[in-house]
């Protein structure tokens, strides 16, 4: 009986935690350059059922394999590439095919697809939360005026090549890992590596999110329905056990 209770409970355990995911991915479903993640999930480790006496019971007395329930496995994120919106902004880019931007942080270099990049006051190009923007030479400085970015990445400011921004893509998506601020870093436990990108640039747009609002609120009910399935459950087996208890134990 106790055991069918744990079953139940780690299956609303594990709906929680796919529910979180699927509100922080509809959270993002209009931050630029996103992308969504998939909650993987996969049994306890499963053992062998005996039985003893009776009749037909086989000669090695199993009967079969049981296990206690589901349990999170990892997080997946889906690469797959956004649509592309028309901002017409000269600071906005887009990487069209594969290729991440290279960004400088307090934590070390990091990663991002968003491309709506600004100037510091300094006139370094920037993140939105203010981290430096790398190109080919390290660190990119412009002045205002004129800033014309061709689909190879070299920056042309008032009629001068600055430089050319930095984009690098992997050989193993699997080993990045998102960090917050839609920035993600490589994995130290993960055999990845960096390799020259093969997509190209695009001024004036910016890659949405991969987010389909619409299929994550048909998950999300699917998941309110097995989350309350499975609470169905757990409170069946509890006034059960308060019967046994409270009844059974009084004959």
């Amino acid at each position: 009986m106790l055991r069918g209770l744990y079953t139940a409970s780690s299956g609303m355990i594990t709906q929680t935690k796919i529910m979180d995911v699927l509100a922080n991915n509809l959270a993002n479903v209009n931050t630029a350059g996103y992308k969504r993640d998939v909650v993987v999930t996969s049994s306890f480790p499963n053992f062998e059922v005996t039985r003893h006496g009776g009749d037909n019971t086989p000669p090695n007395g199993k009967i079969g394999r049981m296990d206690y329930g589901v349990l999170v496995d990892t997080f997946h994120t889906n690469f797959e590439e956004g649509v592309f919106s028309q901002t017409n902004g000269k600071l906005d880019f887009a990487i069209d095919g594969n290729g991440f931007f290279v960004v400088n942080t307090p934590n070390g270099q990091r990663y991002t697809r968003d491309g709506s990049f600004t100037l510091s006051k300094d006139g370094y190009l920037v993140t939105q939360e203010g981290y430096i923007v790398e190109g080919e030479n390290g660190p990119i400085q412009l002045s205002q005026g004129d800033i014309s970015v061709d689909e190879m990445g070299n920056i042309i400011n008032n009629g001068q090549l600055v430089d050319r921004l930095r984009i690098v893509d992997f050989d193993n998506y699997d080993g990045l890992r998102k960090e917050g601020n839609n920035l993600f870093f490589i994995d130290n436990s993960a055999n990845v590596q960096v390799i020259p990108a093969t997509g190209k640039i695009k001024q004036g747009f910016l890659e949405q999110s991969n987010v389909n609002s619409v299929k994550e609120m048909v998950n999300m009910i699917s998941v309110m329905r097995n989350y309350e399935s499975n609470q169905k459950v757990v409170i069946a087996f509890d006034e059960t056990l308060g019967k046994a208890v409270n009844e059974v134990g009084k004959v």
